[in-house]
This record gives C-alpha cells, structure tokens and sequence, in this order.
C-alpha cells in the first residue's frame, strides 16, 4: 500500500496542477526538526508550494492541552484561509504529534480533500484518523508514550488506515543514544512521503 501510494503521488499530477503542502509542527517539534523539514523539502522537489504553520508563542500561554488546542486551531485557520487552499488540485498536510489534532480538524472545518500524513499522533487525533479520511499513512513509534502503540494499532486496522510503526522509537521517532539507527529511522519515514 505505502508503495503504491508513492507511485500515486509521482504520477498523479500532470503538468500546471497546482500543488501544496502544508507542515503542521508538534508542541516540542519545530518545522526545523528533520522529519518535517526534508518533508517539505521534498514535496518542495515534486513541485508543490510549502506553507509551513506557526503556533507563535500559544505553546507557552495555554494552561491545558485542550485550551491549547483550540487556541491553535483559530491561529491556524486565519493562516491557511489567507492560500485559498479551494484553489489547489493536490493539498497533502504533512503533521506531528499535536499538529496531527489541528491538521485533521483544519481538513474537515475548511471541507478540502487533504491527503494526509500523521507523524506520532496523540490520542486526541483518534477522531481524524478514519477510513475515507484521505489518510496515506499514519507513523509512529512502538515506545511513543503519547499514544500507546497498541491502540494505535487497533484503531488504524479498524479503519483500515496504513499505520508504518517503527520498532523502539519514541514520540520523537527516535531511538535514544543511538545515532546509527536514528538516521536509519530519518530514511525510513522519508521513503514514505
């Protein structure tokens, strides 16, 4: 599935299709952090416009997630309705951990037909991942303490959802104090998108 999905992506748009990604970062991970930018770096390569969301500083004045969430979520809509995303023939949202939440809700209160990658999602994001949700594929780590893998897991083969879980990576989709697999992990989930 996740290679016909690649094939799907590289052949879908014909030339003057007009194309966007758009990087929803994580509480803790920034669009700088490597899975996010050769995400956008990559899509970039394919020939789409990258629009690279920011939370400002609501990270740091939210008193709880869920407060934190909704903040987010009204920022973040000001942002993308200023691209008129109506507009695009291809919008992949390419999200982390937190920005899973607001990628999935941005998708169904602006009514597009985003295709999406989910990196780590928390449990909050479970309402978003669902079959006939567009979802190419949902990543996360065995030993993600955000959301337990078996969860995870169950809930992706009840949708019938592509989950790709990474043996021993964390929330982070690392491995700690071991760099060699890290960078294997970093070409791994790349390989995906």
């Amino acid at each position: 599935m996740v290679d016909g999905s690649l094939e799907y992506w590289e052949g879908k748009n014909a030339m003057g299709d007009k194309k966007i990604v758009v990087i929803f970062p994580g509480g803790n991970y920034s669009i700088d952090c490597p899975l996010l930018y050769y995400a956008g770096l990559k899509f970039e390569v394919r020939g789409y416009k990258k629009v690279a969301i920011s939370y400002g500083d609501l990270l740091k004045r939210a008193k709880s997630l869920d407060e934190c969430i909704g903040d987010i979520k009204s920022t973040v809509l000001s942002q993308l309705q200023a691209y008129d995303l109506s507009k695009y023939d291809d919008i992949v949202f390419v999200s982390k951990s937190l920005g899973t939440v607001v990628a999935g809700w941005i998708a169904e209160e602006l009514c597009i037909k985003a295709r999406h990658i989910y990196l780590t999602p928390i449990k909050e994001t479970l309402t978003y991942i669902e079959n006939g949700k567009n979802i190419i594929i949902v990543v996360a780590g065995t030993k993600d303490k955000q959301l337990d893998a078996d969860i995870l897991k169950q809930h992706c083969i009840k949708e019938n959802i592509c989950l790709k879980q990474i043996d021993g990576a964390n929330h982070r989709l690392e491995v700690l104090s071991d760099m060699d697999k890290n960078i294997e992990i970093l070409r791994e989930v790349l390989a995906l998108y």
